[in-house]
């Protein structure tokens, strides 16, 4: 029997279901349930943040639990190594930038073993975290879809983020400190680095340019601009295909926010999706399933890819290095700017014929290769660890997104008031 704790955090906000989260944690909890583990889940609400220290009552009732594996999806928890003794994976799902408490990770990093997506990640928590390389195991996306024969109702679908909400962006804010012509063009040389290298912090990248523009610095956030560049290629690669019958689902701010592309806006379903089943029936129902990625995936790709190859939709993916290192075997159609994006879906939604055999060869080799199953034995080869059990169960612990949402604004009022005292000080000195 094995007891198995994981962490990890969901956006997703459901009134009618109290434990709605994404479907990538739904397949691998049902995956480790079906395996015959007992499974105790602690999900975040809050992106990113970083974790303080556990309050008792959780800590006392995860020591109730007694896990044998803990299984933290980018870090999303408290540090608790100190309280247990039985392996801990932390589960890449986005890129080492997002995960959480790195401080500890860094001071307690051979107490860990690590799961990612891509080779960059890999580099990353080797040169930066200074893992071993043998603590860390490469392991590719998986899916549950299955492709079930339903008529289409729209021609592409795409299901996701917009990463942004925001009336001005840093290139705005820039522009509005009317910068040089050889400051504009220093930060439009900044960006075409950062997208080639978006792990770079912005020390280096201040350093490697001779950067001495307080008017640079102050705007060009790397760990904001990530954002903002995967928002701008998103949007504008679903603004090249969106009059070809596109259909958008995902976060509510594709209709919310200021932007100019009224057939985007008009083109978004607000369905709620975030379980296996929305994700199924979407996909199903479509002729292209399209994947446009977050910058962070410079080899790797998104869930997103499995789920529609293991659909009745055909894959239209951003081209990245891992498709070809997984499914060099298939004639994937893959872009690398928006009009070959456009010019592919318009020759797949026009050759039913061809659509089909990409489809046929991609459900294909998702069963054989990219289920939970395949991944799970993955894991249990490599770290020489068990996955399997005589027992299971599933039982959640939601955090208090108030709760998490009061506590950072304290510390933000704290931060705030310690700023001033100080500014005030030297104010006096006349420093200031």
């Amino acid at each position: 029997m094995a007891k198995i704790f994981m962490s990890f955090f969901s956006g997703v906000s459901d009134p009618n279901n109290k434990n709605a989260i994404p479907c990538f944690y739904e397949s691998f909890i049902q995956g480790l349930q079906k395996s015959g583990n007992e499974v105790l889940t602690y999900v975040s609400k809050v992106f990113n943040r970083n974790f303080d220290n556990i309050p008792n009552n959780l800590l006392s009732e995860i020591k109730k639990f007694n896990p044998d594996i803990i299984i933290l999806f980018n870090n999303a928890f408290y540090d608790i190594a100190k309280y247990f003794e039985c392996p801990i994976f932390i589960y890449e799902v986005d890129s080492p930038l997002f995960y959480s408490n790195k401080k500890a990770l860094t001071e307690n990093i051979n107490r860990y073993k690590f799961i990612v997506v891509q080779e960059e990640s890999k580099n990353i928590l080797i040169q930066s975290f200074k893992a071993s390389a043998k603590n860390i195991l490469i392991a590719p996306f998986f899916s549950e879809i299955k492709n079930v024969n339903i008529d289409k109702k729209q021609n592409i679908s795409f299901i996701g983020t917009k990463f942004v909400s925001s009336s001005k962006t840093p290139f705005s804010r820039f522009m509005e400190q009317n910068p040089t012509i050889e400051e504009i063009d220093c930060f439009k040389n900044l960006i075409i680095e950062f997208e080639k290298n978006p792990f770079i912090s912005d020390e280096e990248i201040f350093r490697n340019f001779h950067i001495e523009s307080e008017k640079i610095k102050n705007n060009f956030k790397t760990k904001d601009l990530i954002f903002y560049l995967s928002d701008y290629n998103r949007t504008k690669t679903l603004s090249c295909i969106s009059d070809l019958g596109l259909k958008i689902f995902g976060t509510k701010n594709w209709i919310t926010d200021n932007y100019n592309e009224p057939f985007i806006i008009l083109n978004y379903d607000k369905t709620p999706v975030y379980s296996i089943k929305h994700n199924q029936d979407i996909y199903n129902t479509s002729k292209i399933g399209i994947n446009i990625n977050h910058l962070q995936a410079k080899q790797g790709f998104s869930w997103r890819v499995c789920d529609i190859m293991a659909s009745g939709a055909c894959l239209v993916s951003e081209y990245k290095p891992d498709l070809k290192k997984y499914f060099s075997n298939i004639n994937l159609p893959t872009f690398q700017n928006p009009y070959e994006a456009r010019e592919l879906c318009i020759k797949l939604i026009n050759n039913e014929n061809m659509r089909e055999d990409i489809v046929l060869a991609s459900n294909e080799i998702i069963d054989k290769n990219f289920r939970f199953k395949n991944i799970k034995s993955l894991i249990e080869n490599y770290f020489d660890v068990t996955l399997s059990g005589n027992k299971n169960s599933i039982n959640f612990i939601i955090e208090n997104h108030d709760y998490s949402k009061k506590q950072i604004k304290l510390k933000n009022k704290i931060y705030l008031s310690l700023y001033n005292k100080i500014k005030r000080k030297l104010e006096k000195k006349g420093i200031i």
